[in-house]
This record gives structure tokens, C-alpha cells and sequence, in this order.
């Protein structure tokens, strides 16, 4: 559904004499439905903007939309949009200043469609920007994003560069997000909050933006926030939203998105507390065909209890590798990646590309909750890390913090270096060793 033509769109056209302003936030596609649109950006001074949107090949816009007053912040929203549409936009800020690029609207029937996955893009920026610029070539119509995007959610420099990187993409694709343990930053930390002023998602009252659901043509995705210890609010409301889901009409796919998923061989391993909820028989219950997750930093195929799954971790972070065998996968590599899936009416089809193009396997499924992967043999040689870009040791997920369930969510793994990371492993081994001396003797 991705039309060529888009390419030929510039981020930015030229800008009226004198005018400097420059984009903190590029202006980037929030809320994508098949008849709506959200634009956001953020500049370095205050300024009224205009939003016009044209559909191709129309002489003049077909919507507009102006700020109300003078903002750094700019969101605009544009509807009354057709279904399965390539539309371009404008948008022109009051010195002069023009961003372009364009985007096609969801479709409202069981017509073919593709997205892309990938996550953790933290740490190595050059990693990240040849994640993105493999993505360029992969047209697809939306991005779905694993979590993880910064090292620290509370830092604003470092969503400033996530942006700058993410700036060719994110201009005529949109992303929809889950929210990771980077985002959330330490306890104390205001990165919860950056983060949900950063998107704009079809959250549920009281979820602050971290789980949310979306119809994008045949599918059907629930976005979660898997740092919840899931005896909460949330889990509540995804058993609702799974059940809504059983009787929707049209709705032919269903994924699940997290950042740390049940199922995982890498140094993170399952995620406990959705194991302890039986999140994953919700799952299955509900015939979701596919769970995606991140967190642990390499690419993974398996099936466990009925349930497919996937974890794309390959987006910037330091690699992993395998740590926790014998939870169900089929394949595993450590390898920065990205993972395209095609959707028919009557199947989906999975392709991971590792940087350099090459495709570690391509792989299919039915809808409905069917188990079981067809896949062909695994083209190319494996890759690695390239020689140019460090081999750091992978980060260790550190002891649960003290205070409390809201300070467990910030697991902040990676976050003190390399050395720190290490040292956070030793302490958590030691824990364990004790902990069991503690159990033999009790």
C-alpha cells in the first residue's frame, strides 16, 4: 500500500528567508486510522503553525488545521479523511519555516497490508540510524516499536537525537509504540511522563498513554505495558479489550505488542509477572496469532503453549545472546534486525532483514489463533556486529529496586554503563546464591 511516489516528497522544503527555526521533534505521523491523521512537532521557540493536507494529485488541500495560539509543542489533528488514501501534508510555521511528507490512510476492508517491527534503539546511534536507514527501503505502511527507544526516558537530549535519527521515517510513517523500561527511566524519574507527551495512542482513561488498543484494516493489535505487575487496571481492561475483539467485525489478524513478552532465550529471559497473570492463556483463549516483544536484544522465533511468538530486540542496543534455552524456540540470533509482516486475508507472512539485506528467514502463519510456523530455509549467511561499531558485553538485568511495585517497573538495566552493568549482574547472582542457601536451610 506504500506508493513509490511518496519518495518523492523532501522532509523539508525550502524555508522563507530568515527564518531559524530549529525542530527539537521533527514534524512526525501520530494516530493513523483509515479517516484521521495527528502530526507532531516540537520546535525551539514558540510559533503558530498551519497543517494542510492534499490528496495526491489535488491541486489544493483537501483539510486544514491551525494552532490556537503560540506553542514550542505543536499537535494537530486532521479528519473527515478517506479510507486506503495517499494524502501529502504541509506543515508551516508562522517565520516561514515548511516540513513536508505524506502517508496513506488505514484501509476499512480485509485488503493487503504491511508493517515493520523493530526496538531497542538505545545506546549506539550509528546502529540505530542503519536500522532506520534499512527500514527507508522496506516500504510498509505502518511501524510498530518494541520499546526502548533511549537509555533514559527522563533525559531530554537523548529523545532529541532519537528524533533526529527517526526523522526521515517517522515523517510519512506512523509509529505505534509500547512503552519500555527505558522509557520509564529510574522511580524517581519524570520519563513515564515524557514519553506520553511524546505520543499520542487510542489509550484507555487512566492508562496514561503505556496500553492501548488499534484497528489498522483486518488487525487487531493490543499494545501493553509489561512493566505492570498485571494486578492492576490494566489487566482488567486487556481481558475487555480481548473479549471485544472475539466478535468484531472484519477483524482477521490479532498481536499482541510488548516490550518484555512472556517467552524470551535471551539474557532477560520470560517475563514472570504475564506468566504468573496467565496472560498468555488470555492470550490464546482469545486467538492471538502473534506475540511481539523486545527487551532481550537479538531476534527470536518460537511457539510455546499454542502461541506463536516473536522477540525484536535488534534495533541499536548491545546484542545478546542465547542465555535461557528451552523455552520454545525455533530460531535465535543476535543480530541488529528488523522484522516485516505482510497481511492477506487468509495469512501473514514474516521476513527479517538483518542491515546489510540479507534474510535471516521468512516465515508464515494462518489467522485465528491456528498454532504453528511454515518456514523455508534461512537464505545468506549469518551477520554480525559491523567491525567499525563496538562489541560491548551485554547489560545484566539488575536486582528489583526497593520500594514497592512502581519502583520494580523501572528495571533502568543499562543505564550506568558497561561496568555498572556488570557489577548489577554480580549482585543479582549473589542474591540468588543466597536466596537459595536461604531455601535449603529452611
Amino acid at each position: 500500500m506504500r506508493p513509490s511516489a511518496l519518495a518523492l516528497v523532501p522532509l523539508f522544503a525550502a524555508s522563507s528567508a530568515g527564518a531559524a527555526t530549529n525542530w527539537v521533534r521533527a514534524p512526525y505521523l501520530q494516530e493513523l486510522g483509515s479517516r484521521q491523521v495527528s502530526v507532531l512537532a516540537e520546535s525551539d521557540g514558540a510559533h503558530g503553525a498551519k497543517l494542510e493536507i492534499a490528496r495526491g494529485g489535488d491541486a489544493g488541500p483537501t483539510v486544514t488545521a491551525e494552532t490556537p495560539s503560540k506553542e514550542a509543542v505543536i499537535e494537530l489533528t486532521a479528519s473527515g479523511l478517506e479510507p486506503a488514501t495517499t494524502y501529502t501534508y504541509t506543515l508551516t510555521l508562522d517565520d516561514g519555516t515548511v516540513a513536508k511528507g505524506g502517508f496513506t490512510t488505514a484501509p476499512e476492508d480485509d485488503r493487503a497490508l504491511s508493517f515493520v517491527v523493530y526496538g531497542d534503539n538505545r545506546t549506539y546511534a550509528q546502529i540505530h540510524a542503519a536500522v532506520v536507514k534499512a527500514i527507508l527501503a522496506t516500504p510498509s505502511d505502518f511501524l510498530v516499536h518494541t520499546g526502548d527507544m533511549i537509555a533514559d526516558g527522563s533525559v531530554p537530549a537523548q529523545w532529541t537525537e532519537f528524533f533526529s535519527i527517526e526523522r526521515p521515517l517517522l515523517s510519512d510513517r506512523c509509529v505505534f509504540p509500547v512503552i519500555g523500561n527505558h522509557e520509564i527511566g529510574m522511580p524517581t524519574s519524570d520519563g513515564a511522563q515524557r514519553y506520553g507527551r511524546m505520543f499520542r495512542v487510542p489509550a484507555p482513561a487512566g492508562s496514561a498513554e503505556r496500553w492501548y488498543t488499534f484497528r489498522f484494516g483486518s488487525a487487531r493489535f493490543f499494545m501493553l505495558d509489561a512493566q505492570d505487575d498485571f494486578a492492576s487496571d490494566e489487566l482488567t481492561w486487556l481481558e475487555g479489550a480481548l473479549t471485544a475483539a472475539d466478535t468484531e467485525p472484519g477483524v482477521v489478524h490479532r498481536f499482541a505488542v510488548m516490550h518484555h513478552g512472556p517467552y524470551s532465550s535471551g539474557l532477560h529471559g520470560p517475563n514472570a509477572a504475564m506468566r504468573l497473570a496467565r496472560i498468555p492463556q488470555l492470550f490464546k483463549k482469545h486467538r492471538v496469532d502473534l506475540v511481539i516483544s523486545g527487551h532481550d536484544h537479538a531476534y527470536e522465533r518460537g511457539e510455546r503453549d499454542g502461541l506463536r511468538y516473536v522477540v525484536s530486540g535488534g534495533g541499536g542496543a548491545p546484542l545478546y545472546k542465547e542465555f535461557h534455552p528451552g523455552e520454545g524456540a525455533l530460531k535465535f540470533e543476535p543480530v541488529h534486525h528488523f522484522v516485516k509482516v505482510e497481511l492477506e486475508k487468509t495469512r501473514a507472512t514474516m521476513t527479517v532483514f538483518r542491515l546489510d539485506g540479507s534474510v535471516i528467514e521468512r516465515c508464515a502463519f494462518a489467522p485465528g489463533g491456528t498454532a504453528g510456523w511454515g518456514c523455508g530455509a534461512a537464505p545468506g549467511p549469518a551477520s554480525t556486529i559491523p567491525l567499525t561499531q563496538p562489541t560491548p558485553a551485554p547489560t545484566s538485568p539488575l536486582a528489583p529496586p526497593a520500594g514497592g511495585p512502581a519502583a520494580s517497573r523501572a528495571c533502568n538495566c543499562g543505564v550506568l554503563g558497561t561496568r555498572g552493568e556488570w557489577l548489577g549482574l554480580f549482585a543479582a547472582a549473589g542474591l540468588c546464591v543466597v536466596a537459595g542457601l536461604r531455601r535449603r536451610r529452611g
